[in-house]
């Protein structure tokens, strides 16, 4: 992944953690690490726990949920199991989902699309 990678992904869980604030959740943790996986953002909202990945897209034909993949989701899987674990956490709901912070670099507009995976 090259530096301007990086700082773009960067920028898109910053946003995406302003957006998720905005619509009531609470950031209990970024950038979990684990020998299975990664996990972007942990939020709370009411007594469930999201799990969530974020992908930052220009406005084009692949900025879709698409972009996570069934094996990314299998490791979240295993990476949410293993946070627990560590964490000591029994949260009553648990849930994985996807939210894609897609931008137009012109117009420098903002969306986001979540998505919670089955």
């Amino acid at each position: 992944m090259s530096r301007r990678d990086k700082i773009i992904g960067q920028w898109g869980e910053d946003q995406a953690c302003a957006f998720l604030q905005r619509h009531g959740f609470f950031i209990r943790e970024r950038n979990f690490y684990s020998t299975v996986g990664e996990l972007d953002i942990i939020a709370c909202k009411d007594d469930d726990y999201y799990f969530v990945e974020v992908k930052t897209r220009t406005k084009n034909e692949l900025a879709t949920d698409l972009s996570i993949t069934a094996t990314k989701k299998y490791k979240m899987q295993k990476t949410v199991r293993k946070y627990c674990y560590v964490r000591s956490l029994v949260p009553a709901g648990l849930l994985l989902c996807g939210l894609l912070v897609i931008y137009e670099k012109f117009s420098k507009i903002v969306t986001f699309r979540m998505v919670i995976f089955d």
